[in-house]
């Protein structure tokens, strides 16, 4: 069951990978589940009903189609605006340019389990932005990343896009919802990152930031992480503000 943000589900397009919607980020969507708000329903044609679940970065589309009367019921009976929770088939629907969701469950939540839902599906994102700048730099990884640095011509600047995208999400989630981490944790999440993202050259401080910033790493938590991982020899400078794990 995959987790994607809207806005990055919002930009796959054709063709599919393995009967799959591959998203920009390497993706492989089959199944995915969602949360947000509910912002519209309403019934297209004599067979299905369609609805609209916003995330902090997009809007998902839904379709309830027959014979499954009982989505159809459940989407139809939901209040409007709500936060639910959704999972369904990935699919791009006929004559649509873009991806969407064929309903599968449908339930109504509440605000905490849709932010518990963004920082989740970021920490995830953030996984796999890591594996594809890695892939970029190195032209080697994971054949669903591969495929997605060819069909979505990813460069550095696709990079940081997405990075922001999952920057913005966290900024809409209340503090409750964001797992509190001791320092060593932070050391930890910073080095994986370096790690994962240095490649042969390293990693600028710029885009370490943008990356630790996705995991809810602060500038202050950061310089820190950084000051200590080079006080116990986890990492080194190859060059001015450039780190490269040891």
């Amino acid at each position: 069951m995959a987790r994607v943000f809207a806005g990055e589900y919002a930009r796959a397009r054709l063709p599919l990978y393995q009967e799959r919607v591959l998203t920009p980020s390497g993706a492989c969507c089959r199944m995915i589940f969602l949360s947000g708000a509910l912002t519209e329903t309403g019934f297209r044609g004599p067979d299905r009903w369609h609805g609209r679940v916003a995330d902090p970065t997009g809007v998902f589309e839904i379709r309830a189609e027959r014979p499954d009367r009982e989505q159809q019921d459940a989407l139809r009976d939901l209040s409007v605006p709500s936060f639910v929770t959704v999972a369904g088939e990935a699919v791009f629907f006929s004559g649509d340019a873009g991806p969407g969701v064929l309903l599968d469950t449908i339930s109504e939540s509440d605000r905490g389990v849709r932010d518990r839902w963004v920082v989740r599906t970021a920490e995830i994102t953030v996984g796999r932005i890591a594996v594809l700048a890695d892939a970029l730099s190195s032209g080697a990884g994971p054949e669903p990343v591969l495929a997605a640095l060819k069909q979505y011509d990813v460069t550095g600047d696709v990079l940081q896009e997405l990075a922001g995208m999952v920057c913005h999400a966290l900024d809409g989630v209340t503090s409750s919802s964001r797992p509190s981490r001791s320092k060593e944790e932070i050391s930890e999440a910073v080095l994986a990152i370096i790690r994962e993202s240095g490649g042969k050259k390293g990693i600028s401080y710029d885009d370490l930031a943008a990356i630790a910033k996705t995991s809810g790493i602060g500038g202050q938590e950061l310089r820190e992480a950084v000051r200590v991982l080079l006080e116990e020899d986890e990492c080194y400078q190859p060059a001015r503000e450039v780190f490269k794990a040891l």
